[in-house]
């Protein structure tokens, strides 16, 4: 019995001198190396940019040459409208005239009858008058003829419009309706073709018809007017008349 008791014993002793022994050893040991951090790559710095004076020039817009072509179809048709431009004559009559005058882009017609239409180029040589069922008319090589769609034709009035022998009386100048000095109109004449402006800035687009009547256009009224023998007044058919005073005593 005291034998086995003495084994244990040692064996105890010994077991706790390998566990200090351990501990011992482990307290000396150096601890294990860590492992280095991966380093990360620096960040890409961004591109420079390139100054405004080097960058590659921008092309024109995709549809400037669509633009440039409608600029020259532009210039075309005001050259071309140049040549209808005037006083005309119904069927070559004197007594029938007709007139074609400039308005922006488009022409304005008046026919023998006092009845208006714009007209619309279609081509060097033709035009289009949509409020005349849209008849059409070509201009002659030497550009004293209209020769329309439906059978009829115009012709350059002689003398400047007044035809028949006779000259219109010229309108030019300044007016007064109905009398009043502290009112005043205005009439510009240029060969057969009248622009009017009343006392309140409206204007208007006429012609002879005849050597002592007019026939105007005041933004589609049509309004006749009678010149007196003297030129120095017209009466109109709305019921109105202009007078120019200086004119009196001539």
């Amino acid at each position: 019995m005291c034998l086995v008791r003495f084994e244990r014993a040692a064996l105890c002793v010994l077991l706790s001198g390998v566990v200090f022994s351990a501990v011992g050893m482990a307290q000396l040991l150096p601890p294990p190396p860590q492992m280095p951090s991966i380093p990360q790559a620096p960040p890409i710095p961004d591109a420079p940019t390139m100054p405004p004076d080097l960058q590659a020039p921008q092309g024109p817009p995709p549809d400037a040459p669509q633009q440039r072509q409608q600029d020259q179809e532009r210039r075309n048709n005001q050259q071309g409208s140049a040549g209808f431009l005037g006083a005309w004559c119904a069927q070559g009559d004197p007594s029938k005239q007709a007139s074609i005058s400039s308005n922006g882009p488009m022409l304005n017609l008046t026919n023998e009858s006092g009845s208006t239409s714009i007209g619309n180029m279609e081509g060097n040589n033709q035009i289009s008058a949509p409020e005349w069922q849209f008849v059409t008319g070509t201009l002659s090589g030497d550009g004293r003829r209209i020769n329309w769609s439906n059978g009829t034709f115009w012709a350059r009035c002689p003398s400047g419009g007044g035809g028949g022998g006779y000259r219109t009386p010229n309108l030019n100048g300044n007016w007064y309706p109905n009398g009043n000095r502290s009112l005043q109109c205005s009439i510009q004449q240029r060969r057969g073709n009248l622009t009017l402006q009343n006392e309140v800035g409206d204007r208007a687009t006429g012609s002879f018809n005849g050597k002592w009547g007019v026939t105007t256009n005041w933004q589609g009224t049509r309004i006749t007017g009678t010149i007196s023998k003297d030129g120095t007044r017209i009466d109109w058919s709305n019921g109105t008349y202009w007078i120019r005073y200086r004119l009196y005593g001539q």
